[in-house]
């Protein structure tokens, strides 16, 4: 979500940009350009040159505005460029050579097509419209014309007052920019920084809670113990304790960096079973998606219930596939596993005289938990 506000952000910001610089551009164009042509119309060497030009400049306008506003930046931003040097070539023959007269409307106008080409790559293209469109002014004005001093001091000052406009302008964009991605990152960083500080509070009060949980039931099995209320032989007593016991040692593993944490502490699980004498096979089938702690936690649950029940046998599997995982056991145990309460994880159970066959199963993040008991 945080990327995405951000990415609009830029993106907005591009835009705006692009509409204000075409804008200028267009009134530029629209206002002085238009004026000149029209009211200098009989006085240029070829009556149709300046109109002709006038009207390419006008289309390069509307071709770089589209461009720009679908994808960013110009295609070929060099025929750009070759074709406002023809513009402006053509323009300052067709005054005479008069390089700052109004005849010569492309003077200061052709940057501003420079400043496009340039827009989201270097500024070479625009440095290449500039200096070319000044040495056209001053080679035409001295091949046509008769300057003195005074015309090539004034070219030279006027090319260095428009020029600055569009440099400046060019430059403005570029830092803006910059300025627009750097906050981009901020924002997109902090996002991230929350998201990690939220998840790490959230998993920080589930482990709470399990200790807690875990610190109630497993204290209340060593206090009989302790007080001679618990009977070390009695099978239930045996089993209560082999419980708490695989309880915390899936516990302690929860924060293991693994590449599979549910078949991590699933072994963690058997091992409990094995030091009680109970042969227990595990297989895997399929591909296991990741499985968040707490979906994790009820689907061993039922596991560790009845490895802690088994007599002398059990048999694990873990199976995954299309986003789901299931987790069955078979054993000989006497009483079926406890129904999860407010769960995302479905249970299921099975008797055949002595032996018991249990399944948890978890799809994805399922809107409407439930647990499910079936007997036969």
């Amino acid at each position: 979500m945080a990327d995405d506000s951000s990415s609009s952000l830029a993106a907005r910001y591009q835009r705006g940009t692009i509409i204000a610089t075409v804008c200028m551009t267009g009134l530029w164009h629209g206002g002085f350009d238009t004026t000149v042509v029209l009211l200098k119309w009989s006085e240029f060497r070829w009556v149709w040159a300046s109109p002709a030009m006038w009207a390419l400049f006008t289309a390069m306008i509307v071709a770089a505005a589209v461009q720009l506003l679908r994808e960013g930046r110009l295609r070929r931003p060099w025929v750009t460029v070759v074709l406002t040097l023809t513009i402006s070539v053509v323009v300052v023959v067709n005054a005479g050579g008069q390089a700052v007269d109004f005849q010569n409307w492309a003077f200061g106008a052709v940057g501003w097509l420079g400043v496009l080409a340039s827009w989201g790559r270097s500024a070479l293209p625009l440095a290449v419209v500039l200096v070319g469109n000044g040495a056209a002014s001053v080679i035409a004005m001295f091949l046509l014309a008769e300057p003195d001093l005074q015309d090539v001091a004034f070219v030279s000052t006027s090319l260095v007052g428009s020029a600055a406009l569009q440099v400046a302008l060019a430059y403005g964009v570029r830092t803006q920019g910059r300025i627009v991605d750097r906050a981009v990152e901020a924002a997109a960083a902090r996002a991230e920084t929350e998201a990690r500080h939220a998840a790490a509070e959230q998993a920080h009060a589930a482990r709470t809670r399990r200790h807690e949980f875990l610190q109630r039931t497993a204290a209340a099995a060593l206090a009989g113990l302790a007080d001679g209320g618990s009977d070390p032989a009695d099978p239930a007593v045996q089993r209560r304790c082999a419980i708490e016991a695989a309880r915390l040692r899936r516990l302690f593993l929860e924060s293991d960096e693994v590449p599979d944490p549910l078949l991590h502490e699933v072994r963690a699980c058997l091992d409990v079973a094995e030091a009680r004498g109970v042969p227990v096979r595990m297989s895997v089938s399929g591909e296991v998606p990741p499985v968040p702690v707490h979906v994790r936690r009820d689907l061993l649950e039922p596991v560790i219930e009845v490895l802690s029940s088994a007599r002398t046998r059990a048999r694990v599997t873990v199976s995954g596939g299309a986003g789901e995982v299931q987790v069955s056991v078979l054993a000989d145990v006497g009483a079926p596993p406890s129904v999860l309460p407010d769960s995302q994880v479905r249970v299921e159970w099975q008797r055949e005289g002595e032996t018991l066959w249990v399944q948890a199963s978890w799809t994805g993040e399922s809107p409407s938990p439930s647990s499910r008991t079936t007997t036969s």
